[in-house]
């Protein structure tokens, strides 16, 4: 079970850092763009950000949890991934 839930927890992890390079590609657009393009990114990105934040605390929140409560925490949190993941890759669609 230990060595299940670190690799899950491990994959979690780089999936959040992946996340923070989309973040930064949009943000350095963002300081390219023209100014009406740069109100739509800075709002994308003021999101993504927020989200990002959210699911880190998701991520920490799933360490810190003892063996009965990591597997109840773990529903709820790949839930929440994959609506995370969904914004993302909507987001880095659209610019």
């Amino acid at each position: 079970m230990l060595e299940k839930r670190k690799a899950y927890e491990t994959n979690l992890q780089a999936q959040l850092a992946l996340w923070k390079a989309d973040i930064d590609v949009l943000q350095a657009k963002a300081r390219r763009a023209e100014v009406s393009a740069k109100v739509q990114y800075d709002k994308t990105i003021d999101s993504l950000q927020r989200t990002h934040a959210e699911a880190g605390e998701r991520l920490r929140n799933l360490q810190d949890a003892g063996d009965e409560a990591w597997e109840g925490l773990k529903t709820g949190t790949e839930k929440a991934w994959t609506e995370f993941r969904d914004l993302f890759h909507h987001s880095k669609e659209k610019h």
